[in-house]
């Protein structure tokens, strides 16, 4: 009996098993295509609903997965609408075909380090941009392609030249004189993007080698990236979205990936560009008439008659600038192996003759498998630019800069070059001319990005994974700047022998390195309800060296430094430490619950107690209550509609040099020693600490032809690092404290449409919306004014309940008074993308609305007497006032910042004239910075003199002025 019964049951047990195994035994084969082209699609995941099993379709758009009877099968990849696919009992085959995410509706967005989440969840406010919205016209530098493309993420430049500085700033003022330039992460590293000095500010006198406020127009070593290698850029903009990054994300962060290689036979892309820059807008000097020429030179009267109006604008600005660019990209794979190789050869001849800017770069990107579970992914990119940018902006030495002698010397005085090839002296106290033939101002960089990223899948079940990851890198450079004003200049013979003739070399290298060490478990309950959670630690470090050699003194003919008869070194080093854990728990429940929480904890060799951790919370939520049953009756006219609320806290570190008392080197009676500065070091400093708040929504409407991002933010900054003065009596004149708080707050809105989708017919409309505005709430030190060169000539006014951004100065009886704010009252990028046929067609206006700028350009050009408007009653209302408020002026602006058409041949065709080798052949005329409408008197309303500072930006004094460039472009593709 007993053995009958265990007998049946052993018979029902293997039932069951043989049924089990014959749900689970269900294979679904099938093929994903592309909706618009037909073409398969390479690296599709295919996942099965509710789990956490999938696959990838391969080269031919394959896949094979098994699954269990009722589950479904969902379709997923980037730059697509997701699709899912309910499995019948007995289907074997299911294929697919994918439509193009246009509106990015369905993007991945990254949530963390090692994690991501569908637009369609997420918590946060997080700007995209993918490759073909980034450079549909070329871009000298990646800061200058991003403009008008984020809500919130504002780029300005700071000059006009050639490899000139860029201004990056997300939502608004987040500190007054700390680091207001985002975090840059490219592929998983941390990069350098200092800003470093020529040295040229000696040359000019502007300021003193190594002053916090440079005015020699630095670049930020972020424009050595290419362009063309980015496959997608995010731009994490609140502190919710930042914390991960903790101490250093007060100002955003810019998630950079750059392009791979997809599964598929080779294909290779080429591109060439050449074309053409001329200045954007002339100043128009002054039309002397023989009385106004008397009047301002005795004499003049007859230099008139003779030289005519001698148009020096055309003379210095008037160049025709030839433009190449050389782009090639190789990529392809297999399931195992996939690889892209990318190359840019770029060359731009500036505006004034002897500038330009040049750059070569390589990148190698390989991701292999090495087995089922653990794969391996290596980024590669190398970069050598040079830039020479001649002499512009401020100075104090005698009209050394383009600007100030071009405003000095009257038209009718003729400083042309002699036919004996000698210049004539000129009335300002130099010859411009003169100086852009022979001054030299190079810059050029050598760089190497590289990292490696390692991720074993230890657990790989049906309702849980746990991956393991290793991630390195390593950002080295060599920065040399070579700065020679030879002592035949007009200005350097001015000087005393001993000193006349400058010739500067200086070499800055850095060496930053990142290890982090993550692990990442996601767990599915099987009802809709994920868990994933991810925790790490990461150390960092930086060493930066920066060494000056100063040689005065040259010898006639020379530029070397050991020709001079004087030689001064200078050297600044920073040696940084970083070193941080994080733990992260993000819930997506039901497709229409996302709940995240987590903390960053850091400590830095920059605070003054190394030892300690500063934690950074955060936590954020969303409901989509379209996805929820009451919202029926609105689905058809609202089709997604979203609620978020989001809470973070990030750090913005200390200057290197706020915690020491460093010593300075000094020679005593011809000994040498050291004497402690007038600047005391603070033991106790610590980070600067945003905390902020955001609600936002998301919509999509019209059948996801349209959508909104509304978000508004508000961020309450504290321990705000300033300089304070000190009393006499201690030896020292200031010192790094921590001494105030600021509330910035902000509306940002994103609007997407497709107001026509058709086969051959398509539009896609971008409008990205946003202001922004500050307010000091308490202020431990006393008011102060901050920036400009003198409160008669504006400044920037720091008191509680005053915005840091106020613009100060005097009126006609001597009284401070206010006259405007450097931030604008909005901006508004609208971007556009059409497609007729085989025809494209691309657009971008750029509108900035408001924000005042301290026209000290005109201020010295009326000093000189050769402003344009002189003769008219504006003018001459102008020179009848003496309050500060006449040189503040409206920056606003209008400006087509891109535009291009390209025709793409049909494949038919190219295949009818080339064979099969030939995939793709198109042809484009481009733009940029073509049309400027602004009342601004200057250059460009985009400007500062003192680069990238937080506050007191709007100052202008004659930059090297904005150029428009024209292309035209040939694509081949090749397989």
């Amino acid at each position: 009996m007993y053995l009958q019964i265990q007998l049946r049951l052993s018979v029902l047990l293997l039932g069951l098993v043989l049924t089990a195994s014959a749900v689970s035994a269900q294979t679904i084969n099938g093929v994903v295509t592309d909706a618009s082209t037909g073409e398969p699609l390479a690296g599709v995941n295919v996942t099965v609903g509710g789990t956490l099993l999938g696959t990838v379709t391969g080269v031919d758009g394959s896949y094979s997965l098994d699954v269990l009877g009722g589950e479904s099968l969902v379709f997923s990849f980037i730059g697509f609408l997701s699709k899912e696919i309910a499995v019948s009992e007995g289907t074997t085959r299911i294929d697919v075909t994918l439509e193009e995410d246009v509106l990015g509706l369905e993007e991945i967005v990254v949530t963390g380090i090692g994690t991501s989440v569908k637009r369609t969840n997420l918590a946060n406010s997080v700007g995209t941009i993918s490759a073909s919205e980034l450079v549909p016209a070329p871009a000298q530098t990646l800061e200058r392609a991003l403009s008008g493309k984020v809500a919130g993420l504002s780029i300005s430049q700071n000059t006009g030249a050639p490899g000139g500085g860029i201004h990056v700033n997300i939502r608004g003022t987040s500190t007054l004189i700390g680091s207001t330039q985002p975090l840059y992460v490219v592929d998983g590293v941390i990069v350098d993007n200092s800003s470093i000095q020529s040295g040229m500010d000696i040359v000019t006198a502007a300021t003193g080698a190594g002053s916090p406020r440079p005015q020699g127009q630095p670049s930020s070593r972020v424009a050595d990236l290419n362009p063309n290698d980015i496959e997608t850029i995010e731009v994490l903009k609140g502190a919710s979205a930042a914390a991960i990054y903790g101490s250093k994300a007060s100002n955003g962060v810019v998630i950079i990936t750059t392009k791979q290689g997809r599964p598929g036979s080779t294909r290779i892309d080429i591109t060439q560009r050449v074309g053409f820059q001329s200045i954007l807008k002339e100043l128009g000097l002054r039309e002397f008439t023989p009385e106004t020429a008397e009047a301002r030179q005795t004499g003049g009267a007859a230099l008139l008659s003779q030289n005519g109006n001698i148009d020096y604008e055309s003379l210095l600005y008037g160049r025709k600038g030839f433009l190449s660019e050389t782009s090639f990209s190789a990529s392809g794979g297999d399931r195992n192996t996939r690889y892209f190789v990318g190359g840019l050869v770029q060359t731009e001849d500036g505006i004034v003759e002897n500038t330009g800017y040049d750059k070569y770069s390589g990148k190698v990107n390989v991701s292999q498998k090495l087995g089922t579970r653990l794969g391996l992914d290596v980024y590669t990119t190398f970069v050598r630019s040079s830039s020479d940018r001649s002499i512009t902006g401020n100075e104090n030495q005698g009209s050394t800069t383009l600007g100030f002698a071009s405003v000095f010397t009257p038209r009718f005085v003729d400083i042309r070059q002699n036919p004996d090839g000698t210049f004539p002296d000129g009335p300002a106290g130099s010859n411009p001319l003169h100086t852009i033939q022979v001054l030299r101002n190079n810059e050029v960089t050598n760089r190497g990005l590289g990292s490696a990223r390692l991720t074993l899948g230890v657990i790989r079940e049906r309702n849980q994974t746990l991956d393991l990851i290793v991630q390195g890198g390593a950002d080295v450079y060599s920065t040399q700047h070579r700065v020679v004003s030879p002592p035949e200049l007009q200005f350097e013979r001015a000087k005393d022998s001993a000193v006349r003739g400058i010739s500067i070399a200086g070499e800055t290298t850095s060496l930053q390195t990142s290890l982090n060490l993550n692990a990442v478990h996601r767990y599915s309950t099987g009802n809709g309800i994920t868990f994933n959670t991810s925790g790490g630690y990461q150390y960092e470090t930086r060493d930066w060296d920066n060494v000056l050699v100063l040689a005065q003194g040259l010898t006639v003919t020379q530029e070397n430094v050991d020709q001079a008869s004087s030689l001064t070194g200078l050297q600044t080093r920073e040696i940084q430490r970083e070193r941080g854990f994080f733990l992260q728990e993000e819930v997506e429940i039901q497709d229409q619950f996302y709940v995240t929480a987590g903390f960053r904890a850091d400590a830095s060799s920059l605070i003054g107690d190394t030892g300690k951790y500063y934690f950074y919370p955060k936590a954020a939520g969303s409901w989509r209550l379209s996805q929820s049953d009451f919202w029926s009756g609105l689905a058809n006219s609202i089709n997604e509609f979203k609620i978020r609320v989001a809470f973070g806290m990030t750090g913005n570190l200390p200057p290197p040099n706020a915690k020491f008392t460093s010593l300075q080197a000094e020679n005593i009676e011809g000994l040498g020693g050291v004497l402690i500065p007038t600047e005391k070091g603070n033991p106790d400093i610590e980070p600067e600490r945003t905390q902020e708040v955001e609600f936002g929504i998301d919509a999509a409407f019209a059948n996801n032809r349209a959508t909104l991002e509304a978000t508004y933010y508000r961020q309450n900054i504290s321990d705000l690092i300033l300089l304070n003065q000190l009393p006499s009596s201690s030896g020292f004149t200031d010192q790094f404290i921590n001494a105030g708080d600021m509330r910035t707050e902000g509306l940002e809105i994103a609007v997407g449409i497709t107001p026509v989708r058709k086969e051959k017919v398509d539009w896609t409309s971008r409008f990205n919306f946003f202001t922004t505005k500050s307010e000091i709430t308490d202020l431990v030190v006393d008011p102060f004014e901050i920036g400009g060169f003198a409160l008669s000539l504006g400044q920037f006014k720091i008191a509680e309940g005053v915005s840091p951004n106020t613009i100060v100065g005097l009126n006609e009886d001597g009284e401070e008074t206010v006259y405007g704010n450097e931030m604008p009252n909005f901006t508004l990028g609208w971007n556009n993308a059409i497609r007729l046929g085989n025809v494209d067609i691309n657009f971008l206006w750029d509108w900035k609305q408001g924000g005042e700028v301290v026209d000290l350009g005109l201020f010295l050009s009326d000093l000189g007497g050769t402003s344009g408007d002189l003769d008219t009653e504006e003018g001459k209302e102008r020179l009848s006032r003496t309050d500060t408020g006449r040189y503040v002026r409206d920056g606003t602006y209008l400006k087509l910042r891109e535009a291009g058409v390209r025709y793409s041949v049909d494949r038919a065709t190219v295949q009818r004239w080339f064979g099969n080798r030939v995939s793709s052949l198109s042809f484009g005329v481009s733009g940029r910075n073509l049309v400027m409408i602004t009342d601004y008197s200057g250059y460009d309303p985009e400007v500062s003199q003192f680069g990238n500072l937080a506050v007191g930006r709007a100052i202008d004094v004659i930059p090297f002025p904005s150029a428009r460039s024209f292309y035209f472009t040939v694509s081949v593709g090749l397989q």
